[in-house]
């Protein structure tokens, strides 16, 4: 995969599939790990993600005591993005198809990503406004 390939996308890996909880799309249960591009979250969604509700479901490994905010945050070619977000694989091949998503070919590891405050990002966004 270049990387003009994922650039401003969100990555969708193979597995670790597991049931991260409930999909956005309200259809399946999310068992893809996603990492979402960070600019995503301080400028906008593309259209068409948002439309369908990519990665909005409730993904359980962002739920930390009462706060949803259990966010890792990864650089990949010097490019952020965010960790702990999930979809169905008709999501996933939504995603593709559109354009607003790449497959990884492989299973994420999960070790390498560091916490971040999903919050203080989208203050800032709403700082920018």
């Amino acid at each position: 995969m270049q990387m003009e390939d994922y650039l401003n996308k969100a990555i969708i890996y193979d597995g670790p599939e597991d049931t991260y909880g409930p999909c956005g799309c309200g259809m399946d249960m999310a068992i893809m790990p996603v990492l979402i591009p960070k600019i995503w979250f301080e400028d906008c969604f593309p259209q068409e993600a948002e439309n369908d509700e990519f990665c909005k479901g409730l993904d359980c490994r962002r739920i930390a005591g009462l706060s949803c905010n259990n966010i890792f945050e990864e650089e990949i070619d010097d490019i952020p993005y965010l960790g702990n977000f999930s979809c169905c694989r008709e999501c996933a091949q939504r995603a593709v198809d559109v354009g607003y998503g790449v497959m990884a070919g492989e299973e994420y590891l999960w070790g390498l990503a560091i916490p971040t405050d999903l919050e203080e990002i989208q203050r800032k966004r709403q700082s920018k406004r």
